[in-house]
Formats: C-alpha cells, sequence, structure tokens
C-alpha cells in the first residue's frame, strides 16, 4: 500500500481539499446563495436533555433552524428565535481559554423571553465566528427596536 500521507499539508493538496470539503459541507455552501441569509452553518440545538442537529441561518431579525433529514423523521420540527425574544446570548465557558467546569462542549447560550435557555453549538470550533456574526444584527434590532436600548447609547 504506501505510507500514509502527512496531513499537515507540505507533501500533498489532500488535506486542503478534504478541508475545503468538510468546511463546504458545514457551512451549507452545497445550498447556493439564500436571499436575506447573512451565516448559516451546521450546529446542534439543545433543550434540557434533548438535542437536534441541523442548519442554522442567521438572517437580519432572526436566527432559523432547520433540522437534517434523520432529525425530522424523529420528529424534530425548525425553530424561529427571532430577535425580538432574544434576551441576551452568552458564550459558554465565558472565554475561548476557559474549560467547563462540567466538561461541556463550547456554546453559545440563547435566553429567551418567557422560555428556557436553548444551547447552540456549531460544529467545527465556529462558535466565536457564530458569536461575532450575530452580535451586529441582534444589536442593530435592539436599538431600531427598543427604544430604551437606544436611549442608553
Amino acid at each position: 500500500m504506501g505510507r500514509w500521507p502527512d496531513w499537515d499539508g507540505t507533501d500533498d493538496d489532500e488535506p486542503a481539499d478534504w478541508d475545503r470539503i468538510w468546511t463546504g459541507l458545514r457551512d451549507g455552501e452545497f445550498l447556493g446563495p439564500e436571499d436575506g441569509v447573512r451565516k448559516r452553518g451546521l450546529v446542534s440545538i439543545n433543550t434540557g436533555w434533548l438535542a437536534r442537529g441541523g442548519l442554522l441561518r442567521l438572517y437580519a431579525d432572526r436566527l432559523e433552524f432547520e433540522p437534517n433529514p434523520l432529525e425530522r423523521l424523529l420528529a424534530a420540527r425548525r425553530r424561529s428565535f427571532s430577535f425580538a425574544e432574544v434576551e441576551r446570548f452568552e458564550r459558554r465557558p465565558a472565554s475561548p481559554d476557559e474549560v467547563s467546569p462540567v466538561g461541556q462542549t463550547p456554546r453559545m447560550r440563547l435566553h429567551l423571553t418567557g422560555r428556557k435557555p436553548v444551547d447552540v453549538i456549531p460544529a467545527g470550533g465556529t462558535l466565536d465566528a457564530w458569536l461575532a456574526a450575530i452580535r451586529q444584527p441582534w444589536d442593530w434590532y435592539r436599538r431600531t427596536h427598543e427604544p430604551e436600548v437606544a436611549a442608553e447609547e
């Protein structure tokens, strides 16, 4: 057979191709451009003990989760999180250097008005990129739709 390829990318382009394919699948590039979608990618949505995998899309006024086909067979449904109902979102643990005391995977926690928090775990270590992508439209939404936020600034 031959030896295993070096996965640091020094001998050939195969690892870079695999990385590119994985990134394209993770971010939904196979879907092509979608109107109004600022960011999309594979995530796991956790609500208590139940976790669902699928595709998360970021719009100017909301986040939408679409379960993957297997999860749909298991009765998962689409979920939409309007920025009107998101009180705040946080990174858990608070910084990339910290380790969760209970051994949880790093996640984004959405605190929703009148509902239990929802944990979002993006695939491929993209948590901080998701947090940065959500911050700008969420801040804009709050400034334009909540007068007390605009008055504070």
